[in-house]
C-alpha cells in the first residue's frame, strides 16, 4: 500500500531539494531529481508538485502591489460553522466595551482598540440621539412618566401607554421640578401632543408639568396604588400563618401534656398559651379575610366597566371607596389605616379618569337602547380575541358610534406600568456599564422603538407603527441608516 505521507521528509528538506531543482537543465546534473527521490524516499511526482507549489509561491509574493496599506477584507463567510460559532460566543458576552473587543475577535476575527470601540460607539449615539429627537408621531399620546436612577443620577422615562412608545430617555444632574419641566417643554415643541400624563407620587414629575404650565389631565398611578396594597396583603398574609403555625405547635403540646399523643424528645415548648394562641390565630385570620375583601371591592369599583357590561357609576364609585374607606379604617391595623388614609386622599384624583369617560360616552349612548349599550361594550372588551372589525362586523347604521366608542374608551388610562417595564428592561444595561453613558441611552431608545415585539396585544408591530407612523423603518433598515460609511470613517 502506498504511503501518502512521509514523515521524515522535513522542511529542511523539502527546501533543499527545491533549491537544487529550481537550478536550470544545462547547470543542473543529470538525474538529480531521481537521486533526491531515492535519497528521501519520496516519488519523483511529489517532487515536482513541491517545486511548482514553490514556485507559484515565489511568483505570488514577488507581484506588483498597490502603494498603501493593503485593503481590507470585507466579505464574510456565513456557514453553519460561523453561526453555531457565534452562537455559542453571544451568551458569554455582556455588551461591556471590552466585551465588545472580546466579541469582534472571537467572532469576526477583527482586532479593535478599546478607543475605538469607544468612539464608534460616541458617533454612534450622537446620530441614534439625532435619529430619536427628529421622530414625530400624529397620535396623542397617553403619557406614562416615571424615573430610574444609576450611580445616584436620575433619568426621566416617558412612554406612551398606548403603544410603548419611548418618549423620552435621557439622564440629567438633578429631579427637581424645573429639570422635568424643561423636559416637558423640549417634548412640547417637538410636537409631542399630551392627551394625559400618569405619574406616581414623585414630587418632581408633578412639579415639572406645573412649572412647564402644560394643561394636560394629571392622572393617579393606579400600578403603585395596587402594589403598596401587595404589600400590606404580604404582611397579613406571613402573620396570618404564623399565628396558625403558633396555634397549631400550642395544640399539639396541650394534647402531649394531656397524654393523648407521644412523641421523642422534650416537651414542646409553647410561646403562648393555647386559648390566647387560638384567639389570636382567629383575629389574623378575620383580618386577613376582611382586608382581601375590601381591597377586591375597592379595586371592582375603580373599574371602568361593570360586569355586566355598563359603564360605571361616577356617584356609585364614589360611595363605594368612602365605605371601603371607613370599614379598612375599622380594622384598626397601622398599615390597614396607612393605606385607607392614602386611598382617601386620592379619591378625587381616582375618580378624575372615571369622570372624564362618563362625560364623553353619555352623549354618544344616549340614543342607543341598554341592549345596543351592552353589546358595544362587550365587543370592545373582546375585540382582540373575536378579531373584530368595525368596517366588517358591525352593521352600517352603528358604524359611526362605535368608531366614536371605542376611540374614547381606548384613550382611558390611569397607570405607569408601562414605564416601570421599560426600567426593568433598562437596569440590566445600567449595571452593565455601571452608569447612563452619554451613547447608551439614546441607542437602547433607537432600538426599543424599531424593535417589533414578539407577544401579546402588541405583537408583530413596533411601537413607532402602533403610535401611528405610516411607512415606519424597520430596526435593520435604522441600522443601516445610522451605520453609514460616512460614520464608519469618521470613528475610523
Amino acid at each position: 500500500m502506498a504511503e501518502y505521507r512521509v514523515p521524515d521528509f522535513t522542511l529542511e528538506q523539502r527546501t533543499d531539494a527545491v533549491l537544487q531543482m529550481l537550478v536550470p537543465l544545462p547547470d543542473r546534473k543529470w538525474g538529480l531529481v531521481s537521486e533526491l527521490a531515492r535519497l528521501y524516499g519520496v516519488s519523483r511526482t511529489l517532487l515536482y508538485k513541491i517545486r511548482d507549489r514553490a514556485l507559484d509561491a515565489m511568483v505570488e509574493a514577488l507581484l506588483p502591489r498597490d502603494v498603501g496599506r493593503p485593503a481590507q477584507v470585507t466579505t464574510l463567510t456565513v456557514d453553519k460553522a460561523f453561526i453555531d460559532r457565534a452562537i455559542a460566543i453571544l451568551p458569554m458576552l455582556k455588551g461591556s466595551v471590552r466585551d465588545i473587543q472580546m466579541g469582534l475577535n472571537l467572532i469576526l476575527g477583527v482586532a479593535r482598540s478599546v478607543g475605538y470601540i469607544s468612539a464608534t460607539l460616541t458617533a454612534a449615539g450622537e446620530q441614534a440621539t439625532v435619529y430619536n429627537l427628529g421622530i414625530r408621531v400624529p397620535l396623542p399620546i397617553l403619557g406614562e412618566a416615571d424615573e430610574i436612577f444609576q450611580g445616584r443620577k436620575p433619568c426621566l422615562t416617558l412612554v406612551d401607554g398606548r403603544s410603548f412608545l419611548v418618549m423620552n430617555l435621557t439622564p440629567a444632574e438633578s429631579r427637581d421640578g424645573t429639570t422635568w419641566g424643561v423636559t416637558y417643554l423640549d417634548l412640547v415643541e417637538r410636537g409631542i401632543q399630551f392627551h394625559d400624563l400618569a405619574c406616581d407620587g414623585g414630587t418632581g414629575l408633578r412639579a415639572g408639568v406645573r412649572e412647564a404650565e402644560l394643561t394636560i389631565p394629571l392622572r393617579p398611578d393606579l400600578f403603585h396604588i395596587l402594589q403598596d396594597a401587595h404589600r400590606v396583603t404580604q404582611r397579613l398574609e406571613g402573620a396570618a400563618y404564623k399565628a396558625i403555625e403558633t396555634a397549631e405547635r400550642a395544640r399539639r403540646a396541650d394534647l402531649e401534656a394531656r397524654g393523648i399523643i407521644r412523641r421523642r424528645g422534650r416537651r414542646l415548648k409553647i410561646k403562648v398559651p393555647l386559648p390566647q394562641a387560638e384567639i389570636e390565630e382567629t383575629k389574623a385570620i378575620a383580618l386577613f379575610d376582611n382586608w382581601c375583601w375590601l381591597l377586591s371591592e375597592v379595586r371592582l369599583a375603580l373599574e371602568p366597566i361593570t360586569p355586566a357590561h355598563d359603564i360605571v357609576s361616577v356617584a356609585e364609585t364614589k360611595a363605594s371607596l368612602e365605605t371601603a374607606v371607613e370599614l379598612l379604617k375599622e380594622l384598626n391595623h397601622p398599615n390597614i389605616t396607612a393605606f385607607a388614609n392614602d386611598l382617601q386622599e386620592k379619591i378625587p384624583e381616582l375618580l378624575a379618569p372615571l369622570e372624564w369617560l362618563e362625560q364623553q360616552l353619555t352623549p354618544v349612548l344616549e340614543d342607543l337602547d341598554a341592549d345596543t349599550r351592552t353589546f358595544l361594550i362587550w365587543a370592545w372588551q373582546h375585540r382582540r380575541e373575536l378579531n373584530l372589525s368595525i368596517n366588517i362586523d358591525i352593521s352600517e347604521d352603528l358604524r359611526s358610534v362605535v368608531r366614536t366608542a371605542w376611540d374614547i374608551l381606548g384613550l382611558f388610562h390611569r397607570s405607569s406600568s408601562l414605564a416601570e417595564s421599560l426600567h426593568s428592561w433598562l437596569r440590566p444595561y445600567l449595571q452593565i456599564h455601571r452608569g447612563m453613558p452619554r451613547w447608551l441611552l439614546p441607542l437602547l431608545q433607537l432600538f426599543w422603538n424599531h424593535h417589533k415585539f414578539e407577544r401579546g396585544k402588541r405583537a408583530g408591530s413596533s411601537p413607532l407603527e402602533l403610535a401611528g407612523l405610516e411607512d415606519a423603518p424597520s430596526l435593520a433598515e435604522v441600522l443601516d441608516h445610522l451605520f453609514c460609511p460616512s460614520l464608519s470613517e469618521q470613528a475610523a
